[in-house]
């Protein structure tokens, strides 16, 4: 019998392949688009077992004072314990930020920053309705929107110089 944890997971990846079905589907896509499109796919089902797949709790985060709403675990302190986990954040979240350029290259900062907190709000939703047992923590929100940030405004700032060229095939829009 497949346990309700599961749940958001399996939801999230439906929702992911349908979406992409219909980038799939854009007649005309060039070769770069369509790099973008099959990279960004593989990426973000590798980010949604990350943030959808349920754990065991195991709470490496036990040095962190949780705080409990509804049963969801979070820790609202941000940097009491800052390690490697904190950079390989930002680091994965990274990505993130250059696809959504590629896809929106005129997005606001306001609307970059947004979509930054979507992560671990979503992980807290799943959490919240089905019991995933995951731990959302301030420090993941922090690291999530700096990654996203920071991969747009890298590739931002190279569409703005004549490397240009090489990163206008591979966007969408």
């Amino acid at each position: 019998m497949l346990q309700t944890r599961w749940l958001t997971f399996g939801v999230a990846w439906l929702i992911l392949l349908a979406g992409y079905y219909r980038l799939l589907a854009v007649p005309n896509r060039t070769p770069a688009q369509r790099v973008t499109v099959f990279t960004s796919l593989g990426y973000l089902m590798v980010v949604a077992w990350l943030v959808f797949a349920p754990v065991g709790l195991i709470l490496p985060d036990s040095y962190k004072a949780l705080s409990y709403f509804y049963m969801v675990p979070y820790n609202l302190h941000p940097f009491v314990h800052v390690d490697p986990e904190f950079l390989a954040n930002i680091l994965l979240t990274g990505p993130l930020g250059v696809y959504c350029y590629l896809w929106r290259p005129h997005w606001s900062w306001w609307q970059v920053a947004l979509a930054g907190l979507v992560i671990e709000s979503a992980q807290f939703a799943s959490d919240w309705l089905v019991h995933t047992l995951r731990v959302v923590d301030i420090d993941d929100v922090i690291t999530n929107w700096a990654g996203l940030v920071l991969g747009y405004v890298v590739v931002w700032g190279l569409d703005h110089t004549p490397l240009r060229t090489l990163i206008k095939p591979f966007r969408l829009r």
